[in-house]
């Protein structure tokens, strides 16, 4: 299922919608969450991927008022990566093919440190001020979408 067409005419797909109702419900607890998706995201190839995602992150922009900025990572087919990250924005970490084992840690004196296992399709939920350890499976592919601030904090 798809959304409307933007103003560029390349439609969001509807799985969107589902990450902007996630960030609505987990992004004021100050917690990290993992999203099962119901729907299973579409894989896209070629220049047809890059549309698609920049179609994604508009839509994601226009549903929650945040300024998204992406980046693709994959893991060394010889073995595990360990990717680190952490931000003072929110961040979503979406697991487009393969594994990875993330531990999570707030800042100093902060929340007890939060462990999940991500498979393809899963989301997670950062919050800002906790920083994570990823270890990959080989191969492995992910998004992390940092979810800059709304138009009216940057106004001011």
């Amino acid at each position: 299922m798809f959304s409307a067409s933007s103003a560029d005419g390349v439609a969001a797909p509807s799985h969107v919608r589902e990450l902007a109702q996630f960030l609505a419900v987990c992004g004021g607890q100050g917690r990290p969450a993992i999203l099962w998706p119901e729907q299973e995201r579409v894989a896209h190839e070629g220049q047809d991927a890059a549309a698609a995602l920049a179609a994604e992150v508009r839509e994601l922009a226009r549903l929650t008022g945040l300024q998204p900025a992406v980046e693709w990572h994959r893991a060394d087919t010889e073995g595990t990566r360990r990717l680190s990250t952490g931000s003072s924005v929110p961040l979503l970490v979406q697991q487009a093919g393969g594994a990875g084992t993330w531990l999570l840690h707030a800042g100093p004196g902060g929340e007890d440190p939060f462990s999940c296992r991500l498979r393809s399709g899963e989301v997670l939920y950062v919050p800002p001020g906790w920083s994570g350890l990823a270890d990959l499976t080989p191969g492995a592919r992910l998004l992390l979408i940092h979810l800059g601030p709304t138009a009216r904090d940057t106004a001011g």
